[in-house]
């Protein structure tokens, strides 16, 4: 009778030991698996960054064309309405003002003449009430 219940305890014991091993195996698996999707989506994370600023550069240049040829334009001796200057005063030159600001490193040396010499047009045509 010893012997079997020797037999079972140790039957028992490591059948125990084979649960807790595979309990704990089955969390090391989870905290694994766990790391991969974070990894993952840390990773995802980081490439939306990357998409967002290369987004809003080219948002930036885009609104410095803008400037550009409306100062061309008003070299030109065109008129445009109270609309075209409110967009190229408060959204171009507002929205690049504010990229240049936050980024240091962009390149701005294109348009800080060109943004006063618009500034200076419109304060102009304010005065005067002289849109199109």
């Amino acid at each position: 009778m010893t012997s079997i219940t020797t037999i079972l305890s140790v039957l028992i014991g490591g059948g125990i030991l084979t649960f807790v091993q595979f309990l704990i195996n089955r969390h090391d698996d989870k905290d694994m698996k766990f790391k991969a999707i974070t990894d993952s989506i840390e990773d995802l994370s980081r490439k939306v960054d990357s998409i967002a600023a290369k987004a809003d550069e080219r948002n930036a240049v885009t609104a410095r064309v803008r400037i550009l040829r409306f100062a061309d334009e008003m070299l030109e001796g065109r008129r445009h309405s109270k609309d075209s200057w409110d967009q190229v005063m408060n959204a171009d030159i507002t929205d690049y003002e504010n990229y240049c600001a936050d980024h240091p490193l962009f390149k701005n040396n294109q348009t800080e003449a060109t943004v006063e010499y618009i500034k200076r047009g419109y304060a102009e045509r304010l005065d005067k009430n002289d849109f199109l």
